[in-house]
């Protein structure tokens, strides 16, 4: 694996920019014309009125999760569709070059800190029915960062604790298993998402784990819609998107200042790779096969999208389109959801809307 990272900047090196070309679809491109002519329309409206019109999605609402899967992507990477040049070339090699890492031993896990072993292990032990909560705080106790974790997380406002909680047992007991077990997830989860951990890291990362801790609790509220159990449909939320983390480590390892390609056919083939190393690296950590499964079963092609894949799949579009509705790039026609959207989600798009919803309130 060394050797293959001391070939990444020659291997990234940039090649002469071609000609711009389109980074949005004809049809996408004539709504936003539509926008900006609805805007000017509205001179008699305030400021606000005309942003929202600006952002107001106008095209056929079956099309929403893949303008949002785009939209997202742009914005994920700082920038606007709007004269962008493609390298195509480049953009192969970065795509080749994931491919390979996917395919190898680690599959880049190295290049994010591991999910803790006791984390795993806890994993393990919480599903088991006669594990005692004595035993929990003996696993928890292994590791002193997850132990202090813990005693914030339960003294912070979401818990409303009139008096501080400085024994693990109390903090456990408080908690109650479930709600124990989101807690450790959403722990050891955060230092994949560092945002120190290079330059494209620090432009993305902030991004990809508000939305992943979105989607996490946006699994939680529609497993019990599908069937399926809720915390692992949490985990696998929290899990998709380390493979996007290690892909940008790549880039944070090239040498190279080129910025991240935005084009469609770039993001349809970086993100069916981030996929796959999430899969592997699932699989590396011994997270639950059913964990994995469903994250692998976002790869475009999956036959039978059902379950907890199909939780996932929701989750997704739900945690993306709210990220973009609260950071202003994204306005939506309410009545015109409810044709894509079920009853149960559209209840959670409105929860996670409201800014409330937390681990601590979850239940």
């Amino acid at each position: 694996m060394a050797n293959l990272f001391s070939r990444i900047s020659a291997l990234f090196k940039p090649q002469a920019a071609t000609a711009a070309t389109p980074a949005v679809p004809a049809d996408q491109a004539t709504a936003a014309e539509k926008k900006l002519d609805m805007a000017d329309q509205a001179t008699t409206g305030t400021a606000d009125d005309q942003a929202a019109l600006r952002n107001l999605f106008l095209g056929d609402y079956q099309d929403l999760p893949d303008f949002v899967d785009g939209l997202f992507f742009q914005w994920m990477a700082g920038q606007e569709a709007d004269n962008v040049q493609r390298d195509e070339s480049f953009e192969h090699k970065i795509i080749d070059y994931l491919e390979v890492l996917a395919q190898s031993e680690s599959a880049g896990a190295n290049l994010v800190p591991r999910v803790p072993t006791v984390m795993v292990q806890l994993l393990k032990r919480s599903h088991e029915e006669n594990v005692t909560g004595s035993e929990l705080s003996q696993l928890i106790t292994k590791d002193v960062v997850l132990v202090a974790a813990i005693l914030n997380e339960v003294n912070s406002s979401f818990y409303k604790s009139n008096k501080k909680v400085t024994e693990l047992s109390q903090a456990i007991m408080m908690l109650g298993h479930n709600r124990l077990r989101m807690v450790l997830a959403k722990i050891s989860f955060t230092p994949v998402f560092n945002d120190q951990l290079g330059n494209y890291t620090k432009l993305a990362a902030a991004k990809l784990w508000d939305e992943s801790q979105q989607r996490a609790l946006a699994c939680y509220m529609l497993a019990k819609h599908h069937q399926v159990d809720p915390f692992l449909a949490f985990l696998a939320g929290l899990m998709r998107d380390v493979g996007v983390i290690v892909a940008l480590r790549v880039f944070d390892r090239s040498g190279t200042d080129t910025v991240l390609p935005i084009s469609t056919e770039f993001r349809l083939g970086f993100q069916h790779k981030s996929l796959v190393l999430s899969g592997r690296i699932g699989q590396i950590w011994t997270l639950p096969e059913k964990v994995v499964a469903a994250i692998e079963a976002q790869l475009p092609g999956s036959a039978n999208v059902t379950g907890m894949a199909a939780v996932l799949q929701r989750a997704d579009f739900i945690s993306k389109t709210c990220m973009l509705v609260n950071a202003g790039m994204l306005n939506l026609d309410n009545a015109r959801m409810q044709d894509i959207l079920t009853d149960s989600e559209n209840d959670c798009l409105a929860a996670l809307l409201s800014g409330k919803v937390s681990v601590a309130n979850l239940m």
